[in-house]
């Protein structure tokens, strides 16, 4: 839903040739961030990315999280607004642009936009939630009859920050079927898709132990109570603390079970349903070759 890393470290961003692409990803994720070619979800793995800029949303794309500079000038910003709707993108939007008025040095603020007549209380609830993460961001309510009163609500030098079509009637309005995105604010816009949260992208270095090592020894060299054995790079089993205890000298092939796994590529809520076999330890992370490529904990996500 957001972006991986705090608001003062860079978050890993990759770029794909487009207008405003590589400003906005060095203004994200730092003047280092590579450009991609080729097989998106590959490079996006490569480089553990959490976010691809990109010129255009690539279709039903949801490895990463994606944004979209349309117009974008960043020497004009004198602000970044964020619209927030509740949709599943809001979260996304005023992380970016809480970076984006880091970058900048400008003001950053998140918006919540009612038509005339309606409720405010659930903007009101929603920008208090969103704001609990992102307390520099200040906070208003704006109604409107139309898109055009929201976009008279934008200070000049305004880069508008919202979400891909599908949510609010102020996405529909600006990205929808048959809608174009016309002036939203003298800087630009940047459009953003949230991705559910992958492996990839929170795994660590590989945990596990050789077959052929012997029980006593591993009890000695790990801690953790269900671990990994790997034999060539590959994962071929499980063990459990409990049958080491049991097995002296014994190699650790004689006393492991079936490998169990997730996939890099995989989302986080996959990886959930196996934390009830490893508890706190970390879970072992296979390509699709079955090569152990990392670990995951769950604790602290």
């Amino acid at each position: 839903m957001y972006l991986r890393s705090g608001r003062d470290e860079r978050p890993s961003v990759v770029w794909t040739r487009g207008r405003g692409c590589a400003e906005l990803a060095a203004l994200i994720g730092g003047d280092t961030s590579p450009r991609v070619t080729g097989d998106l979800a590959e490079k996006c793995i490569e480089h553990r990315a959490d976010l691809l800029v990109s010129r255009r949303f690539p279709g039903s794309f949801d490895l990463v999280n994606v944004a979209v500079p349309v117009d974008f000038n960043p020497d004009e910003v004198t602000k970044v607004t964020a619209t927030v709707a509740g949709g599943p993108h809001s979260m996304l939007s005023a992380d970016i642009a809480d970076r984006l008025a880091a970058a900048l040095d400008v003001e950053g603020e998140m918006v919540f936009a009612v038509r005339s007549g309606d409720d405010p209380g659930t903007g009101s609830d929603l920008l208090d939630q969103i704001g609990a993460r992102f307390s520099r961001l200040s906070r208003r309510i704006v109604e409107v009859d139309s898109l055009g009163d929201l976009v008279a609500n934008l200070d000049e030098g305004a880069l508008l920050v919202l979400g891909a079509p599908g949510g609010s009637w102020v996405q529909r309005a600006m990205l929808g079927p048959g809608a174009r995105l016309k002036r939203t604010a003298q800087a630009g816009a940047v459009v953003v898709r949230s991705a559910p949260d992958r492996v990839f992208r929170f795994m660590e270095e590989p945990v596990y132990v050789a077959p052929l090592r012997q029980a006593d020894d591993t009890l000695r060299l790990h801690r953790e109570r269900t671990l990994a054995v790997a034999d060539g790079g590959r994962l071929v089993g499980l063990v459990r603390r409990e049958r080491l205890q049991a097995a002296g000298e014994a190699p650790v092939a004689s006393v492991m079970e079936e490998a169990v796994s997730v996939k890099l590529d995989e989302t986080i809520a996959k990886a959930r349903e196996l934390e009830p076999t490893f508890g706190p330890d970390p879970i072992p992370v296979t390509d699709h070759e079955e090569y152990l490529v990392g670990a995951l904990s769950l604790v602290d996500l």
